[in-house]
């Protein structure tokens, strides 16, 4: 792929910011989202605008895996327990999973929910702050795959044809096809939606952590998550494949090897939970 055409390509993917489910809606929740003035209310009230989305918020925040003590009955209620950050990446992966559900890809849906609840029990342990930001951050980390398969289905193919007959991971078979990878969709889709650094770093770097700069914690948080649910079999990515695990990456977690042990028993426990999510 030529420069030129790598800039028409990305060209294409940015003006895929108009095109999922429920645009007007989702475009506004991110801008106010980044509005420092911004209340619960405010982004609450705009959400239950549209009774689908809004009902996909509250199911996600009412699922076993946070466990809230009460059931949180309004959209408002549930950016006040979760924040703002949070419920706006609640609201993107409700609309990412109608473009993974129309493109039947369930197991990459399932795959990056594992990583999300991997990467938040990792952050737990490692005494991370913002947890719930590291769980939105695993969430979105394959985004790029999401609008390859969705939007682009002859390079899709042409991608996953190429991993199955050299054997390569994905991301190799993209670089081979495209000249790109989906983290590079991933972190063009996240400017032109204004996603913060927190979410867009773990999306672009979540294979190559060390290239973080604002964010290497998050980062490696979702990359050491990513990894570790490859190898437990949750869903699938596109390939069988498992990566090496970077070893600065298990560095920056700050983990003892002997609470990873701990960490993978939590997270299949949870996994139990993911049809909830669905």
């Amino acid at each position: 792929m030529t420069v030129s055409s790598q800039a028409d390509f990305r060209l294409r993917v940015e003006r895929l910011g108009q095109l999922p489910t429920l645009p007007f809606v989702v475009e506004r929740i991110i801008a106010m989202a980044e509005r420092p003035e911004t209340s619960a209310e405010d982004l609450g009230r705009l959400i239950e605008k549209d009774q689908v989305l809004a009902a996909k918020v509250l199911r996600l925040a009412n699922s076993p895996f946070y466990g809230f003590p009460a059931r949180i009955a309004s959209v408002s209620h549930a950016v006040v327990v979760l924040g703002l950050n949070v419920v706006k990446g609640l609201t993107l992966g409700a609309t990412i999973f109608d473009l993974m559900k129309d493109a039947g890809m369930d197991h990459l849906w399932r795959h990056s929910l594992g990583v999300a609840m991997t990467a938040r029990i990792l952050a737990q342990h490692a005494g991370q702050r913002n947890t719930e930001e590291v769980f939105v951050a695993g969430l979105l980390h394959d985004l790029g795959k999401v609008v390859l398969f969705a939007k682009m289905p002859d390079l899709a193919r042409a991608v996953a044809d190429a991993a199955r007959a050299r054997d390569l991971s994905m991301q190799e078979a993209e670089q081979e096809v495209l000249g790109l990878t989906h983290a590079d969709i991933a972190g063009w889709l996240a400017e032109s939606w204004h996603l913060p650094i927190v979410l867009k770093e773990p999306m672009m770097f979540h294979h190559h952590p060390a290239l973080a700069r604002v964010a290497p914690k998050q980062t490696a948080i979702v990359h050491v998550a990513d990894v570790l649910v490859k190898a437990m079999g949750c869903g699938s990515s596109g390939d069988d494949l498992v990566p090496a695990l970077s070893p600065g990456a298990w560095e920056a977690v700050g983990l003892r090897d002997e609470m990873l042990d701990a960490c993978l028993e939590q997270a299949a426990n949870e996994f139990e939970t993911i049809d909830d999510f669905l």
